[in-house]
């Protein structure tokens, strides 16, 4: 077990990520990515989306966050709202922004683009009471060493358009992580390897 908070940070300050180059047809969104040191190994902080019928997303693993409205002035005002409305967590009152990652492309390919989310990462020290809103049906605390070793991953074979397709994923305890979310993750665990 070991905590990686300090790594993460100084990995991130060093990080310029890539612009997109396009505007995506969808429009933007952004998460947060929350990061707690909890006795001697890091968390972090996921969500299970509820059940909810048109929500491309009912039921995955993810992270507090949603689509950029109108109000919102940046995509990092956009994931602090969201964490706010979905877990009642005001990351300016408990937390410290540590980056952020490459936007992810919810579209399949590059040419197509949908929508641009902006992943931003925080580091949580104290963390407060939280009280999900409908949008959540669990809260998850995921240890980053679990999801350091190669050998947790496993292929998940998911249906798409009638057509069965094999992707790769984590299952922590009874939790399937995959998709954007790992996307995600990958990126900032390849950072902290990077130069390690």
């Amino acid at each position: 077990m070991t905590v990686l908070t300090p790594k993460i940070k100084q990995r991130l300050a060093q990080f310029h990520k890539e612009p997109a180059g396009f505007e995506p047809q969808a429009g933007r969104a952004a998460v947060a990515i929350m990061l707690r040191e909890c006795g001697d190994t890091t968390e972090m902080l996921m969500i299970r989306r509820a059940v909810r019928e048109g929500d491309p997303w009912s039921g995955h693993m993810g992270f507090p966050g949603g689509r950029r409205d109108p109000g919102d002035e940046s995509n990092l005002r956009c994931a602090l709202r969201e964490t706010e409305e979905e877990l009642g967590v005001d990351l300016l009152q408990c937390g410290t922004q540590l980056g952020e990652l490459t936007d992810v492309n919810t579209g399949w390919r590059a040419d197509r683009p949908e929508m641009l989310v902006t992943p931003f990462v925080f580091q949580v020290n104290e963390v407060p009471i939280m009280t999900p809103n409908y949008e959540v049906a669990e809260v998850v605390w995921v240890p980053l060493d679990f999801l350091m070793q190669p050998d947790k991953r496993e292929p998940m074979k998911w249906e798409w358009k009638g057509k069965t397709l094999e992707t790769d994923s984590f299952l922590y305890a009874s939790y399937r992580i995959w998709g954007l979310s790992l996307m995600m993750i990958d990126e900032m665990l390849m950072l902290m390897r990077k130069g390690a």
